[in-house]
């Protein structure tokens, strides 16, 4: 394996495994016949192949390092650009390229380990590290990133050799920062690594594990439900909502009551990094001065706003649950994610030392560091459609019109919901989805619409991860068709309990949080949307059942519609005509075209064929409808605003208003 390869194999090893690195976090580079090979700005290690690396002159930036010649705007960008060589992509180098430069060894990765960094954000960092590691690191104290970081990781390592009259280690600590390791193999950097991991990690495992408070699930879900969808709209803009997953497991709730966490919340935080994605401090929700949970989020903001003259990205209730906002469902989980690796390093610092934060000045260098904002532009990428930063909520959605209907929303940039009584089914879809669309795009939850606490678990849920909800589309139905003379009760139970039932359960369950989102962002409307039946507008001969429950369900529109509309809730319902591709249509045991023969709906028909020849014939545009006839109903229901109440036919002409 030549250099380049050894080097993609070690950056994608460690820059998959969170313990080492999060989102673009942290570089590598490889030096060849006077060439230095490095990680472009914003593209993950994880991610990293051979034709992303930048060629940079070696003999360049190293003069560059030892130069005072004054440059116009930031040195690191003029020795880039003098040290350039022909590359097709265009990408900016990582900013860390003089300290890649000056370290000899061939390969060279930098990373942000959540072990190694409870040494790195220690007040004791000298000390432990001369304890536990001897000569094999050496120790930089918090520089600037750029020319002043890389000089002084060159001073440390002249210092060390003057000291010992050896050459440098090949190990880094970069206090309050991360790890460069060096070698000249994968197998080197990786030995390298997992050492100077197991040493720190047996000295923390070595003490006492802080005890963690018992959980009140039933107050989480009550202040979540609260202050996650206020948090949206105070977040968000009027073109879209924020994004807000949230965490409460042991972690969180330990940490953030402690003085460990204490720390973080107040004092600053840990590494550039965690300024970058989750920002320099978070905003801190007091229970205790007001119990109202959405009104402590507000008053938490203001305070924020007040003092820091911007939006926060992290918002905890300390004890209890920690909330990161994006502008989609990965960069929220990002913020979050790194937050509470934050917490981790700090709960570890304070086993063997003392946690130190970084102060004013240093993370002000970072909060206003051009560079630092272009590698988490370009980290971001782009996105754009009729739906984008829309959550949607679609019950039924593993498979028929559901799974065809997020099939197409997804085209348009929502982010979705997929809930489903079969789980198996949704997170197949949900999966499928993401794999093609991006990672976060599509999720899955449990639901059975005709089970209470099933419908407020599956809304909990998903305000747990994503905040709230802007459409619900109410798609979950069933039918069993059979004449008044001879159909079982229980089929009328269930097809009732599906749809009817099911409908009013799950905006009951739902209704709340896009009313707690649009009390904060009084402007803005959200949706919810029945996806009814052309039987919903006209008896069905022996399906009455179906067709009860869709007339009943535009009773529940036109109702839910005259009683939301103050909360900022549109309600309207769509009335499809027969998807006869779908399953509901031809599945081959339990589908209509089987019921409808067997129930006799058809007068002479003998076959499913002639069946669904029978129903084709009455629509007057020749063919059935397709989810993309439904999509096109929904972006139109969605992007008005002067539309609640209304039954909508989507039936190529066989049924028509009147």
């Amino acid at each position: 394996m030549d250099l380049t390869q050894e080097l993609i194999e070690v950056a994608n090893a460690f820059g998959d495994d969170p313990e080492f690195s999060r989102a673009g976090g942290g570089n590598a580079s490889v030096k060849q016949d006077g060439v230095l090979a490095i990680k472009p700005s914003g593209v993950p290690l994880a991610t990293l192949t051979a034709d992303d690396l930048v060629p940079l002159k070696l003999d360049v930036l190293l003069a560059a390092l030892h130069s005072d010649e004054p440059v116009d705007g930031d040195p690191v960008r003029a020795a880039a650009q003098r040290a350039a060589l022909p590359h097709p992509s265009g990408r900016r180098p990582s900013v860390e390229i003089l300290f890649h430069a000056l370290i000899p060894d061939a390969l060279v990765l930098h990373c942000h380990p959540l072990v190694g960094n409870a040494l790195t954000c220690n007040h004791d960092a000298e000390s432990l590290a001369a304890a536990l590691l001897g000569d094999d690191a050496i120790v930089v104290p918090y520089i600037d990133p750029g020319v002043p970081l890389a000089r002084g990781v060159e001073a440390a390592r002249t210092a060390y050799t003057e000291r010992t009259g050896r050459p440098a280690p090949a190990i880094t600590l970069l206090r309050n920062h991360g790890i460069i390791v060096s070698g000249n193999s994968a197998a080197e950097i990786t030995e390298r690594v997992n050492h100077l991991t197991a040493v720190i990690r047996t000295a923390v495992d070595a003490t006492e594990t802080p005890a963690v408070p018992e959980l009140d699930q039933a107050e989480l879900v009550r202040v979540r439900n609260a202050i996650a969808p206020a948090l949206r709209g105070l977040l968000g803009t009027d073109e879209a909502l924020a994004v807000v997953t949230s965490a409460a497991d042991d972690l969180v709730r330990s940490v953030t009551a402690s003085p460990a966490g204490e720390a973080l919340l107040t004092g600053g935080p840990l590494i550039p990094d965690q300024i970058v994605y989750a920002g320099s401090l978070p905003a801190v929700v007091d229970l205790d001065s007001d119990p109202d949970p959405a009104r402590a989020a507000v008053a938490a903001l203001e305070t924020f706003r007040s003092r820091h003259g911007k939006d926060p990205v992290i918002v905890v209730v300390p004890g209890l649950v920690t909330f990161g906002a994006g502008k989609d469902l990965t960069a929220a989980q990002t913020a979050l994610a790194t937050f509470t690796d934050a917490l981790r390093v700090a709960r570890d610092a304070d086993r063997i030392g003392s946690v130190q934060v970084m102060d004013a000045a240093e993370r002000g260098f970072i909060e206003n560091w051009e560079a630092e904002a272009y590698r988490k532009q370009i980290a971001a990428g782009a996105s754009g459609g009729r739906l984008d930063g829309k959550v949607v909520m679609i019950t039924g959605a593993a498979q028929g019109f559901g799974l065809g209907i997020a099939q197409e929303l997804i085209t348009q940039g929502a982010t979705l919901v997929l809930s489903d009584l079969n789980l198996a089914g949704a997170q197949a879809a949900a999966d499928d989805l993401a794999a093609r669309h991006g990672v976060g795009r599509a999720v899955a939850v449990r639901i059975d619409v005709s089970n209470e606490q099933s419908c407020l678990d599956a809304v909990a849920e998903t305000v747990a991860l994503l905040g709230g909800v802007d459409v619900f589309i109410s798609n979950a139905g069933v039918a069993r068709a059979g004449s008044v003379f001879t159909q079982q009760v229980a089929d009328f139970d269930l097809v009732t309990n599906v749809n009817y039932r099911g409908y009013f359960l799950t905006v009951r369950a739902v209704a709340p949080v896009l009313a707690a989102q649009h009390a904060v962002r009084p402007g803005q409307w959200f949706d919810i949307i029945e996806v009814n039946s052309k039987s919903g507008l006209q008896g069905s001969k022996a399906n009455f059942a179906y067709a009860g429950s869709k007339f009943g369900g535009i009773g529940l529109t036109q109702s839910f519609a005259l009683e939301l509309v103050t909360s900022g809730i549109k309600v309207n319902a769509i009335c499809p005509g027969n998807y006869l591709d779908g399953p509901l249509w031809s599945d081959p045991e339990r589908g209509l075209f089987v019921q409808y023969l067997h129930a006799g709906k058809v007068p002479g028909a003998t076959t499913v064929q002639q069946v669904r020849e029978h129903y084709m014939k009455q629509v007057p545009m020749g063919r059935g409808c397709f989810p993309a006839d439904l999509a096109k109903t929904i972006y139109y229901i969605v992007e008005q605003d002067y539309e609640t109440g209304q039954a909508i036919p989507v039936t190529g002409g066989q049924n028509m208003l009147n």
